[in-house]
């Protein structure tokens, strides 16, 4: 049975879910961010399925990234759809560059905006080209260095191997000197043992590379 909804994002989630089941900164200056006190533990923080979708995100052996067959590219389909709007893109990277609390995006649904425009990226030279932000969408397609219970260890280490390697690559498609102090002051967060403020310092970081890879101007 399908669902529906006023929702167009949420109508196609609820098709794509139930056809699985039977089937077998804004502006030019990005908001200043500030740490929001948030009672949330790591497995909160690491829940995979998106958009209603079973067996999605980037753990799931189901998710195919790259192919036209799995949960991966049906959630392609839904995210493009939600972010098709500049005001929608521009709420995104608004709330993700400010630390406000509670985030409407998961992060999974956060990784797969960064993963299509990288994917885009490779055409026009914005996921920074050789050695870039591609080498990072590998990666995370792995399910190995970013995730929790991989290579990357525990759900600190493995977020901050993941906002370490964007900080690192962020030169190659940003310049500005207030841009790359942005992402500077993100480092104060990473120290610690604080999942809530780990939580603020990926999203912030998120928020700053798909800003300056034009994703509000450009969309997926």
């Amino acid at each position: 049975m399908i669902v529906y909804t006023k929702l167009p994002h949420l109508f196609l989630a609820s098709t794509l879910a139930t056809a699985r089941l039977t089937s077998g900164f804004a502006s030019n200056r990005l908001t200043s961010y500030h740490y929001t006190t948030r009672q949330l533990s790591s497995t909160t923080l690491q829940m995979t399925d998106l958009y209603g979708i079973p067996n999605s995100g980037w753990k799931s052996p189901q998710w195919n990234w790259g192919s036209a067959m799995g949960t991966g590219h049906d959630c392609a389909m839904i995210c493009r759809q939600k972010f098709s709007t500049r005001e929608s893109r521009t709420e995104l990277i608004d709330q993700l560059c400010s630390g406000s609390s509670p985030y409407d995006a998961p992060f999974e649904e956060v990784k797969l905006v960064l993963g299509l425009a990288w994917q885009n990226g490779r055409w026009d030279g914005s996921d920074g080209g050789r050695g870039g932000y591609g080498e990072v969408l590998n990666r995370m397609a792995s399910a190995d260095r970013y995730e929790e219970g991989g290579s990357g260890g525990s759900f600190l280490d493995a977020n901050r191997n993941f906002v370490l390697d964007l900080q690192e690559r962020y030169p190659l498609i940003a310049n500005q000197k207030e841009d790359l102090e942005d992402m500077k002051s993100v480092a104060s967060l990473l120290d610690g043992e604080d999942v809530n403020q780990m939580d603020v310092a990926r999203r912030k970081c998120c928020g700053l590379v798909l800003n300056a890879m034009g994703f509000i101007e450009k969309g997926l």
